[in-house]
């Protein structure tokens, strides 16, 4: 169904409001001026002091700060921009966090990610991006990224979602050379109906070289978005990710508001628990893309400072690049023609300060969301408030949970050993390294009929799937050209003509209740 957060948006747009589709852009009592230009080395703009919780809600740690922007934990979800370099940065990480998982989880087969540094360019100083429950996408199990030192300066490996290998004890990564920069193509024809979305060309490996893969036309699965093939960067070499389909935003697993932690207020052995939720909308409402460090960002980001610095709204990045989010926003406002370009000039509001844009601090952001609907505050209150079922663990359970994550962050640990027997630099030809599955680490159950990550030409039976978040979940068929179409032609470094489907597929049933019918179901 279409989420609340954007009909309360479309209702408030109606009402001369002006708000953003996804409930909490939190206007203050006057717009902030956008960030002014900052000295090359110096923060981007001051940070307000931190404030108290509200009074219902347990105040964070002494030491800890609740932030209402920052990185979007990678493992939630990880844009599929340009394969660039992470900047590197003169300063250590801190060692990482204990960090123990919540004592609630949401219904269904989600699975706890532990959290990591981030590197926060304001305070010059780093950030510690909460812990995430995640139900995975089908068949993939979570690699997590690192920091990696560079003769004294720190990069950021990004984690990336790799296929699960279940019998296997050890996970093999292949590191390719470095892919041409796509070719100038023609731009698609118009979609062939309003339940399809375009899948831009892209590049792969054929054994001795890279070879054109056009781009086609998929059919949008309700439910689910398509992750498009891309390359994910690391020093040693590029990694290739084949498409697949990932749970919507709105039922992928709770994330944890970003936070600042003071080392020596809250000592050595400071245990950290997320307490704070930040609920889907939040981060849908004022949504960007940071290509040069690979992460979404969510927050007050608005401003040519922070466009300086590499941020980009979403909304706007995705008119001239494939986002898996926006193509599926897009689709679920298909009924509103205007929905895309109403968003675009709210951003633009914003970054010109004609619109409020989200408050910063905990207080004054949730001043303006308690009285539409919408905190960032701890799992139990958020998830009432949103119709999201939270189940209780004991203490068994909660162990085995941390348990799992510990094995997670073992995986790092793994491949940072594996990469680091490779030279630095792409290779000239492909390369392989072995990292070894520690115990305790579970990828979710393969599904009888894979589909997810296959080329469209590959799979053209619809499979069932069950509601994501809730057991087992079998990913639809990989979006592909129907009717038998043939596979778009692959030709060595050089762009193919695409054509639309002979005949368009039919439109999806309307989408019922959870767990009435499956995503993907025709």
């Amino acid at each position: 169904m279409r989420a609340r957060s954007l009909k309360v948006w479309l209702a408030a747009l109606a009402a001369g409001a002006g708000l953003s589709a996804a409930l909490l852009s939190a206007p203050e009592s006057a717009a902030q001026p956008p960030p002014s230009d900052p000295p090359p080395g110096q923060p981007i703009a001051s940070t307000p002091a931190p404030a108290a919780a509200p009074a219902d809600d347990p105040a964070p740690p002494k030491g800890v700060e609740v932030l209402t922007r920052g990185p979007v934990h990678e493992a939630f979800a990880t844009p599929t921009a340009e394969p660039l370099a992470t900047p590197p940065i003169a300063k250590a990480p801190p060692k990482a966090l204990e960090e123990m998982p919540p004592e609630e989880k949401p219904e269904g087969n989600a699975l706890w990610i532990g959290g990591y540094w981030a590197w926060d360019d304001e305070r010059a100083n780093y950030l510690w991006v909460s812990g995430v429950w995640r139900v995975p996408p089908p068949n993939k199990h979570w690699v997590a990224g690192y920091w990696r030192d560079d003769s004294g300066k720190w990069q950021w490996v990004p984690g990336f979602w790799a296929e699960a290998q279940q019998e296997a004890e050890k996970h093999d990564v292949t590191y390719l050379p470095k892919p041409p920069d796509p070719p100038e193509t023609a731009a698609p024809p118009a979609a062939p109906n309003v339940d399809s979305f375009y899948v831009p060309g892209q590049y792969v490996w054929r054994g001795d070289g890279y070879a054109w893969r056009a781009g086609y036309w998929g059919r949008v699965q309700p439910g689910y978005v398509w992750v498009a093939a891309h390359f994910r960067w690391s020093p040693y070499g590029y990694v290739y990710i084949n498409g697949y389909w990932d749970i919507a935003i709105a039922n992928r697993g709770v994330m944890y508001a970003p936070v600042v932690v003071d080392p020596d207020v809250v000592g050595v052995e400071y245990v950290y628990t997320p307490t704070y939720v930040v609920h889907h909308t939040i981060v849908m409402d004022a949504f960007f893309v940071r290509p040069c460090y690979c992460h979404y960002y969510f927050g007050d980001y608005y401003g040519p400072a922070y466009h300086d610095c590499g941020y980009e709204t979403v909304v706007v990045y995705g008119r001239s690049h494939y986002d898996s989010v926006i193509v599926y926003e897009r689709w679920d406002h298909r009924d509103d023609p205007r929905w895309e370009s109403v968003q675009i000039d709210i951003c633009l509001a914003r970054d010109g300060g004609r619109e409020p844009r989200p408050p910063r601090t905990l207080v004054e952001f949730n001043r303006y969301g308690r009285e539409r609907g919408v905190v960032v505050g701890p799992s139990a209150r958020v998830a009432a408030m949103h119709g999201t079922r939270m189940v209780r663990m004991d203490a068994a359970e909660r162990a085995h949970v941390h348990e799992h994550a510990q094995a997670v962050r073992q995986v790092a640990a793994e491949r940072r050993a594996a990469e680091a027997k490779m030279p630095v630099g792409a290779p000239r030809e492909p390369r392989v390294a072995s990292m070894a599955m520690p115990r305790g680490y579970t990828a979710p159950a393969r599904p009888a009929a894979a589909g997810a990550g296959a080329h469209p030409s590959q799979t053209l039976t619809p499979n069932m799937s069950a509601q994501p978040g809730h057991g087992l979940t079998t990913a639809p068929h990989a979006p592909g050209a129907p009717n038998g179409q043939a596979a778009p032609n692959m030709t060595p470094g050089k762009p193919q003509p695409t054509k639309p489907p002979a005949k368009p597929p039919a439109r999806p049933q309307p989408k019922q209740p959870p767990g009435k019918e499956p995503p993907g179901n025709h």
